[in-house]
């Protein structure tokens, strides 16, 4: 994927609609940070419904739909979708199986 700048896009912006309509893609940029992306309709669908499967997995593996719903308002990082997923008792047993990994790591060997 190619970044340009506004301005670079705004001079060239019928010659990017064209390369983006044959399949390339740009990230357009303003002092340096992506502010938008070109990409042509079948991209886009393609993006969409790859969305939407991976929307209607997570709620078939049991991931609370208002959970889902704040990671697409951008309310929340999409990480923390991940944490519903798991019940809290498989937490728990992973927390204290890193807890007790730390702990053994931390202890010095003893040389016999």
């Amino acid at each position: 994927m190619v970044t340009i700048s506004i301005a670079e896009a705004k001079s060239s912006f019928s010659e990017l609609v064209s390369r983006t309509a044959a399949g390339e893609r740009f990230v357009i940029s303003r002092r340096g940070r992506a502010v938008a992306t070109l990409v042509n309709p079948a991209e886009l669908e393609r993006l969409e419904r790859s969305a939407s499967m991976a929307h209607r997995l997570a709620l078939a593996l049991g991931q609370n739909s208002a959970l889902l719903e704040a990671v697409e308002r951008r309310e929340v990082h999409p990480a923390m979708s991940a944490f519903g997923l798991w019940a809290d008792d498989e937490f728990k047993s992973l927390n204290d199986e890193i807890y007790a990994g730390r702990e053994a790591a931390s202890k010095p060997g003893v040389d016999l």
